[in-house]
């Protein structure tokens, strides 16, 4: 990245103004430009067992390995060598946060990493922000999403295929090359509408996905929880040496369900 473009269409090679361009786009790009009222959680008997080793360990498993560490410096691959009594510890304190819906403040930070994509170089939305969390943090939603990951693939359309266990795009693909063959094949008309959502994964409210979970059903002190690991979250991004400091008010960070729960809403509704 050697320069940027300014707003008012002026190139700058300057690391201050740079920088004032990253921070500008990112405090607009996540910066929530729609008003949604405070969803109202309902109050239901439900209180969530606690974590056990056991948790952990199959959380740890499903880890990918050979990944970007987050601000924590930790790598999956040092979770799957640590000894019992870490995963016991683990267990404890991912137990006490559940019950209290308070976790640490360090969690609630990222690093991203500004990746170039195509086009115009000093264009700064031709950059792919990567956010990298802490891993610990990655371990605590990895745990609650595999206790609710139910409860969500159970409220999803057959029609959503992505990021859903027994189901593949591929099918979906399939489908649509059967129907253009049998369309050409008898001459009739088929129309074929792609949605391309622009920024969908930065752009999405907490509110609504907020208000989908609780929709799907899922139990109210797992939502309370994700909401409090939304809640006053920032990332921190390093162009050049000096850190960009950008307040976090929308996107999804924690789970690829909480996407899928509010985008299969959003496109039941087109």
């Amino acid at each position: 990245m050697t320069s940027l473009r300014r707003p008012d269409g002026t190139v700058t090679a300057s690391r201050r103004a740079m920088e004032k361009v990253i921070y500008d786009f990112y405090s607009d790009l996540f910066d929530s430009h729609v008003y949604l009222p405070t969803h109202h959680l309902r109050q239901d008997e439900y209180i969530a067992p606690s974590v056990l080793p056991s948790d952990i360990r199959h959380a740890i498993t499903s880890m990918k390995n050979c990944t970007a560490p987050g601000p924590d410096r930790i790598k999956p691959e040092h979770l799957k060598s640590i000894p019992p009594v870490i995963i016991k510890t683990l267990a404890r304190l991912f137990t006490r946060y559940l019950s209290e819906c308070k976790v640490f403040t360090s969690w609630k930070t990222s690093k991203t990493v500004l990746l170039y994509k195509k086009g115009d170089p000093a264009d700064i939305g031709n950059y792919r922000p990567i956010c990298l969390l802490s891993v610990i943090y990655k371990l605590f939603t990895r745990v609650i999403l595999n206790r609710i990951g139910r409860i969500l693939d159970e409220g999803q359309p057959c029609e959503q295929a992505g990021f859903r266990r027994g189901f593949s795009t591929i099918d979906h693909i399939h489908t649509l090359t059967r129907l253009i063959e049998v369309s050409r094949e008898y001459k009739m008309l088929l129309c074929l509408t792609f949605i391309d959502l622009k920024k969908a994964f930065d752009t999405v409210e907490t509110e609504a996905v907020i208000e989908a979970l609780g929709n799907q059903g899922v139990p109210t002190q797992y939502i309370r929880m994700l909401r409090e690991l939304y809640d006053s979250f920032t990332t921190r991004i390093s162009p050049f040496y000096k850190e960009v400091i950008v307040n976090v008010k929308r996107g999804v960070r924690s789970t690829a369900a909480s996407y899928i729960t509010s985008a299969s809403q959003t496109t039941s509704c087109l």
